[in-house]
């Protein structure tokens, strides 16, 4: 069998100046160059089909070429598919890693305030047994919440109410008391400014107090 010659390159005239090929030889370019590569790269496959240069842009070429297309299609689906999950995968990774990082900011400024304000204290404050302030069960709940607390750690407003199931107006005068009482110190540490509290000494006595003494009112 003698050797197949090339298909004719559809962007080259017969005169060598560059053209726009039409849709009919470009569709057709999948398959003329398979049958090409088939003849020139594996002759006995060409010669048991009966592959010829005749064959380019005819029924097997065209065939071969509407399978190349649509597996080339399906390939770009995929692609685009993968790459689209990979780029949403590597975004969420991004805000993920930006949020914990401004928490764990937070978090570590908060801890520096309060390991200030604890080097600051010459002594903790203790609460006289007889003139122990009388607390609603709210309140003894929100100040037994509060000791559970990690140190640098703050409660707002918000984040007590879902901790004790509770609506949050119900919950803030319980807060407000406590503070009065100096049972729990305010500071910033909610979203947008909101106030949150921390346990005081003062609150921690209280508790432990409460503790040796359950039967205290």
């Amino acid at each position: 069998m003698e050797p197949i010659t090339a298909p004719p390159n559809p962007f080259v005239a017969e005169t060598g100046s560059l053209v726009i090929p039409s849709f009919e030889d470009l569709f057709f370019l999948p398959g003329d160059w398979l049958i090409y590569l088939l003849s020139s790269r594996a002759p006995p496959v060409a010669e048991m089909f009966g592959l010829s240069p005749a064959d380019y842009g005819g029924t097997l070429a065209g065939f071969i070429a509407w399978t190349c297309w649509i597996v080339l299609a399906l390939t770009t689906i995929a692609t685009t598919s993968a790459v689209r999950r990979f780029d949403r995968a590597v975004t969420g990774g991004i805000i993920d890693a930006c949020i914990e990082l401004r928490r764990r900011w937070r978090m570590a400024l908060v801890f520096a305030d309060y390991r200030r304000k604890l080097r600051a204290q010459r002594k903790e404050p203790t609460i006289d047994v007889a003139e122990e302030p009388g607390l609603s069960s709210d309140e003894l709940r929100v100040l037994q919440l509060h000791a559970r607390l990690s140190p640098g750690f703050a409660l707002s407003t918000r984040d007590v109410a879902e901790e004790l199931n509770t609506r949050v107006h119900e919950i803030r005068a319980a807060l407000e008391r406590l503070q009065k009482l100096n049972l729990l110190n305010a500071t910033v540490g909610g979203y947008d400014g909101e106030t949150a509290y921390t346990l005081s000494p003062a609150g921690r006595t209280l508790l432990q107090i409460r503790h040796a003494r359950p039967r205290i009112a």
